[in-house]
């Protein structure tokens, strides 16, 4: 219950930063303003162009935010769907969507994302996209294998010798059983995500060094890690930050007392 709240609230937060925000792709540069300490005016200082950090760090975390529920919502959605109903379903319909599962997973996640967002250009959306549909077979498999689980238990038998439609069973029974079981796995991917766009963005190919993505600050700052640590030192906590976040509010899994 402690979790869900803090789920909401989450979300409330980022809303509320998205209302609140001043510049969403382009930070004002001020260059009679270069590398100004931590101050009132500017929370976390200005980088070597005179950009607000604060600024910099928020837009930055909005379009992780953005990357992670697109490839999350895509590879949760279609992922759990196609793993019900290859776990629950025999003969041809099972045998297709596990070839299409094991394609999947034998594909590297980081190499098509890279290649996606080399032709269509590195973007929250485009990042999202990718990453999601590659992963779509993680979840598939996963929740492939809790649905045989389930099918195998008493009561769905019982369903089906009632006249239960399949559907009813999939959507009332099935789902619910497996959803907390892979909730975990859907913050562990999302960590990987935050870190995957962080990559994308600091190799900066087909994408806008002017965007101010946390990946694209450590490959601009990289070079300032000894004079000014704290410009490499921000990015590098909201990753870490971020992953962290979202791995603990998606572990559902309960700790027994021994």
């Amino acid at each position: 219950m402690k979790k869900n709240i803090a789920i909401v609230l989450l979300f409330a937060v980022f809303i509320f930063l998205v209302i609140t925000q001043k510049h969403m792709d382009m930070v004002p540069v001020d260059l009679t303003n270069k590398l100004a300490p931590m101050s009132f005016e500017h929370l976390m200082g200005t980088d070597v162009i005179g950009r607000d950090l604060y600024e910099l760090m928020l837009v930055g975390c909005l379009r992780s935010f953005l990357v992670v529920m697109i490839a999350g919502t895509i590879s949760l959605v279609v992922g759990v769907t196609v793993g019900i109903l290859s776990g629950y379903f025999k003969g041809n319909i099972s045998m297709v969507l596990q070839f299409f599962t094991d394609f999947l997973l034998i594909i590297p996640t980081f190499i098509v994302a890279l290649l996606a967002t080399a032709v269509f250009g590195l973007n929250p959306v485009s990042a999202g996209i990718a990453l999601g549909l590659c992963q779509m077979g993680h979840f598939a498999n996963h929740a492939a294998e809790l649905t045989r689980e389930i099918k195998e238990k008493e009561y769905i038998s019982i369903l089906r010798v009632m006249g239960y439609p399949e559907w009813r069973i999939l959507f009332f029974h099935v789902l619910p059983g497996i959803l907390p079981l892979v909730f975990p796995f859907f913050g562990a991917m999302a960590s990987s995500n935050i870190l995957q766009y962080a990559s994308l963005a600091f190799i900066g190919l087909g994408g806008d060094i002017t965007k101010p993505d946390w990946g694209t600050m450590l490959y601009e700052y990289r070079v300032y890690i000894l004079n000014d640590p704290l410009l490499v030192l921000w990015p590098s906590l909201g990753i870490f930050l971020m992953a962290v976040i979202f791995q603990f509010l998606f572990d559902t899994k309960k700790v027994e007392a021994s």
